[in-house]
């Protein structure tokens, strides 16, 4: 089984660097401003560059040819975070994730399923602070993998993950408001980073991260000020497509400011 997570973290972990992939990022806000923040992440095209990765005859050896589908649940897991603050764990504790992997079908599914308490447990998962960030993914390599090898696998590029990119805007959620503004200061941070200059590379080479955000509000949305934003019939579905690649060029094509 930890054979398996290997090649499982090592592929996720630098999945930016290697084949286009779908995210979904799902928002339920309720009333009472508890709701669920659900990250769904389809990589099934990664399958051919993990046969390549590791061979057929390896991953057979591996028992990778077998399907698997369990359920990892954050609070086993958030001791080994040690790049986790206490509130950070505390917005975690209640998570869990769905991995979905079969070789011969070609599946790889990564389901992430966080509840929140108030909305600003969601400013804070929507701002990359909660399991898109280093601190997970650490505990996942701790969890799964070997917590002595380092974050460097041999012949993979070390990339940014979801919270650095969520981590460009500064997010706000109350009663009746979001909003997301780019943070010019962490925008130019992340772009200057050495391994940015490759995910250009892969931007200006057709390389696509579709990514989709839907929020299902409490009440109807009274005003919009981006037109890449859909509203249901009855304005309390927001859904937003995307390339995420293209906030490298241009992220304040993706702030937004959403009044219900």
């Amino acid at each position: 089984m930890k054979k398996f997570f290997k090649y499982v973290l090592t592929v996720a972990i630098c999945v930016f660097f290697v084949s286009c992939y779908e995210v979904n990022e799902e928002i339920e806000i309720k009333a009472d401003g508890t709701g669920t923040y659900v990250t769904k992440m389809d990589m099934g095209q990664l399958i051919e560059m993990m046969q390549t990765f590791a061979g057929e005859e390896e991953l057979k050896k591996d028992g990778l040819d077998k399907v698997y589908d369990t359920t990892i649940l954050f609070k086993n897991m958030l001791d080994s975070a040690k790049d986790m603050t206490p509130e950070q764990k505390e917005l975690m504790k209640d998570g869990k994730m769905k991995m979905q992997m079969n070789i011969k079908e070609k599946v790889f599914k990564m389901d992430m399923d966080i509840p929140y308490k108030n909305l600003n447990g969601l400013q804070k998962l929507m701002s990359g602070q909660g399991g898109n960030g280093p601190g997970m993914a650490n505990a996942f390599k701790n969890l799964f993998g070997n917590p002595q090898a380092g974050d460097d696998q041999p012949g993979m590029p070390k990339g940014p993950d979801m919270g650095d990119f969520a981590g460009i805007f500064d997010v706000t959620v109350k009663n009746g408001l979001i909003e997301r503004k780019v943070n010019q200061e962490k925008y130019k941070a992340l772009t200057e980073r050495p391994e940015m200059a490759q995910m250009k590379q892969l931007t200006s080479s057709g390389m696509e991260i579709l990514y989709t955000t839907t929020i299902k509000l409490p009440r109807a949305a009274k005003k919009t000020d981006n037109p890449i934003i859909k509203l249901s019939e009855d304005k309390k579905t927001v859904t937003m497509k995307y390339n995420l690649l293209e906030l490298l060029d241009n992220p304040s094509k993706f702030a937004y400011t959403i009044q219900y």
